[in-house]
């Protein structure tokens, strides 16, 4: 956590929280967003992710304080994270947590977003990782172990189908 971070939310080993996953028709109060997710494709299909110590993962983090807007914290996360640029970014979900409780002024947002990266610049810019990573989707989900594994291929997938799905038309 960075001290310039908003909300600390950091789970702990044994520590129970639950998720839920909203979809994409409702965004919160940007005060309850605590983290965005970032699934960054390559115009061929290709996702760029993370390289770091706890194994390969999607780009993201901590709403920091001074930010504004989920596409800020995202534009920010991917840079420090990947060394790239987005295009447009579009919202692929939103996941409630408990993390704070259960009542409803206690509960907290993580956002997804996706969008096409527009410039892959050099590994200077990559401070927050050990670099990155430019794979097949499938070679992702298959790799990654820094969390629930299907509930990481159902975010990816639904990123890929909602922005390869908006080229087409």
């Amino acid at each position: 956590m960075s001290e310039s971070d908003r909300l600390h939310t950091i789970i702990q080993a044994g520590e129970k929280v639950n998720f839920v996953d909203l979809g994409n028709t409702f965004l919160p109060a940007f005060e309850k967003i605590t983290s965005v997710l970032v699934v960054p494709f390559t115009q061929d299909g290709l996702i760029v992710c993370a390289l770091l110590d706890r194994g390969i993962d999607l780009p993201g983090g901590h709403v920091q304080i001074g930010e504004f807007t989920c596409e800020a914290t995202a534009r920010r996360e991917v840079m420090e994270e990947v060394g790239v640029s987005l295009g447009e970014l579009k919202l692929v979900k939103v996941i409630q947590s408990d993390y704070y409780g259960s009542e409803p002024q206690q509960l907290t947002y993580l956002v997804v977003m996706t969008g096409f990266v527009e410039e892959i610049v050099t590994s200077d810019y990559i401070h927050e990782s050990l670099g990155r990573s430019i794979i097949d989707v499938n070679e992702f989900i298959l790799q990654y172990q820094a969390g629930n594994r299907e509930d990481m291929r159902r975010i990816v997938l639904d990123a890929q189908r909602l922005l390869f799905e908006s080229k087409q038309v």
